[in-house]
Parts: C-alpha cells; structure tokens; sequence
C-alpha cells in the first residue's frame, strides 16, 4: 500500500494579518503580482497593495477578470514573464485562487493565497476548477504542489456576509464522511498520485467535523456581529485548512459526485452555491451507506439549523420528475466520479432511490411530510 499526504508549504490565520503580511512573503523574492478583481480591489486589494509596498515589496497589481479560464491564464502569465515575477499573491474568492495557482505553475513561481472568503477550500489545494470564458466548466487542472503560502486575516474573513461562512460549513461538512466511506473502502485519494489514505490526513478529516460539530453555532452568530473570536477562528480554520488538506488527502465520494450529478438538470438549482448542493450530497452519501437513524439525523439536524437544502424543494426541484432526476442519478455514476470510490457497485438507481429517501426523510424530521 502506498499512502501520501499532501498541504501548503506554510498555513497563517489571524487578525488583521494583511496589515504584516510582507513580513511572511519576503523569503519568496522583493517583487511579484497581487491579483485581484475590481470588487476586491476597492473593498481592501489597494490598501493590502499599499502596504506590501509600504514594506518594502515591488508588487504589481493585476485586476482579474472574473474567469478561472485558459485565455486569463495565459493573459496573467504573460504579465508575470514581463516583469521577471518571483511570486504571485492571489486576495479573493475560489476563481481568483484557482487562477492564480494555474498561472504560479505555469511560471514556476511561488504561490500565495490570502482567501477573503471561508466559503471554500480552494485556498489550500493543488488543483484549479478551470471554466471557458463564458462560465462553462471545462476541466480540472491538478498541480505538483499546493500552495507555498496561504495568509487566512479572519478579521476580513469576519467582514464578509455570513452566507459565504455557511457555504464554507456545508462544505466542510462532507470531508469526513466522504473520509470515512474511503478509509472503510481502501480507495485512493484525491491527489494526483493515486495513493491512499495517510492517518494523518484522515485525522484532520476527522478534526474538521469536530471542529464544525463544536463551534458552529457560536461561530455563525459571531460573523453575524462581525467580530471575532476563539469560535470562528475554529470554524475557518475547519472550512480551508482541515477541510482542504483532509479532502484531497483523504479523498471524495458521493457527496462531490452528486454535485457534479446536479449539472444534468437546468434552472433554479444552479442559483444554489457549491456547498449548499454538497450539502445535500452529503445526506445521500450517507443513505448510500447505510447510516443509522441516529447518525443520519446528526447530520440532517445540523443542516436543517443552518437552512442548508435538505429537500428537493430546497434544491428547486420539488417539480422535477423521475425521469429528470435519474438524469442526475445517471450523471453522478459516469465513468470517472469519485461516487466509485465507495467501495461497493453503486448504480444510477441506487442514487435514485438515495435522493428520494433524503428528500422523505428529512420532510418527515421536518414534519413536513
């Protein structure tokens, strides 16, 4: 057996940690590009731009245009060969990351990450979801390496709408239950390696549901009030560092798969974010596994306190038909899915009848059946 395990380089979380971010970002060169789209940029992107240079960085700033796509790559890559970039910082969201990382490769330069949102784990990982120039996914690119740095200032995380904190939860939610259906089914992880599971990266999986379990309600109510404390310092840390080293070392399942199912199908459900959908994925990975009545409500209660969808009219989809969702069935078993690293043969019909029953189950919890 084979096993690997993979993270950043260096991991710092803090307050107001922008305001003496060059301090971290000096040992990688004196001069590189801060990317950044225009919203960003106004929010706290030209004063971060200020102080890095203020500090003694030559730092270029870069406005991204919104698409982790082929021709911004090579657009930023471009930039960065002209001016002999040493790093390149990334301050934003999933695509500004995920682009940022595509062109830090493709230069050979280090990577930086200053997430502004814990709505994902992107921040941490070594792939990059990549979309055409008119938003439609085209393919995942995987890397040799995660990111060299990642700079998490939780006092902006604190300031952003407390909606994206939630998606981050959802999100979070699924690593280790899709962790723990890997480690009893022995398949390989979501590196590029083709490797198993170490225990270190199941235990962070596993310290990341904790983590989730302990101080979410406290954490919620915090970003609320945006301020911060002990308890959303727990839950960002769960939503982008444990949660994205311990699902690309632990692996993925039927969560992520019916999330990509979901893609079958048009309309409203698409309004929903990635972890609001994972977060219904989670249920069905669990009914696909078998879980107790009790472990299945742990899970279902969690989300129903969030408001997370737990039912196909949360989805938008309380009108689809049977046939439109075994499209989505059909969809999260093709070829290639995480779905078939559950350790048994799992069926388009199997997930069928998964979606049914959490969508009866949880309006049963509900007293909406």
């Amino acid at each position: 057996m084979t096993t690997a395990f993979a993270s950043p380089s260096t991991y710092v979380q803090g307050k107001n940690l922008l305001d003496h971010a060059a301090e971290y970002i000096k040992p990688y060169g004196d001069h590189g590009l801060l990317l950044t789209d225009n919203n960003v940029w106004n929010l706290l992107g030209e004063k971060f731009y200020n102080t890095l240079n203020q500090d003694g960085l030559k730092i270029e700033h870069v406005e991204f245009n919104g698409e982790s796509s082929p021709e911004e790559i090579a657009r930023i890559q471009t930039i960065g060969e002209q001016s002999d970039a040493k790093f390149i910082i990334a301050l934003g969201g999933g695509k500004t990351n995920d682009t940022t990382k595509a062109v830090g490769d493709q230069l050979k330069i280090p990577v930086v990450i200053a997430p502004t949102l814990a709505s994902n784990d992107s921040p941490c990982t070594r792939l990059s979801v990549i979309y055409s120039e008119n938003g439609e996914f085209l393919k995942y690119m995987f890397y040799d390496k995660n990111p060299d740095l990642v700079l998490v200032d939780t006092s902006v995380i604190a300031g952003a709408p407390v909606r994206f904190l939630i998606d981050g939860i959802a999100d979070a939610l699924s690593t280790n239950v899709e962790a723990q259906t890997i480690a009893r089914a022995r398949t390989t992880t979501l590196l590029p390696l083709k490797t198993q599971q170490t225990q270190a990266g199941l235990a962070l999986a596993e310290k990341c549901e904790a983590l989730l379990f302990q101080y979410t309600d406290a954490a919620v109510a915090t970003a609320k009030a945006r301020m911060v404390t002990p308890a959303l310092d727990h839950i960002i840390e769960a939503n982008i560092l444990l949660s994205g080293v311990g699902a690309e070392s632990s692996g993925l399942a039927a969560a992520h798969s019916f999330q990509n199912g979901l893609t079958a199908l048009t309309g409203d459900v698409h309004k929903l974010t990635h972890g609001q959908k994972v977060a219904f994925g989670t249920l069905v990975n669990l009914v696909l596994e078998g879980a107790s009545d009790e472990r299945l409500t742990k899970y279902l209660k969690f989300e129903v306190d969030l408001g997370l969808p737990t039912t196909l009219r949360d989805l938008h989809l309380e009108n689809a038909s049977n046939a439109d969702l075994m499209k989505v069935a059909e969809l999260t078993t093709q070829t290639g899915e995480t779905i078939h690293n559950m350790g048994f043969a799992v069926t388009a019909d199997d997930v069928f009848q998964a979606i049914k029953a959490v969508d009866a189950f949880s309006r049963t919890y509900q007293g909406l059946a």
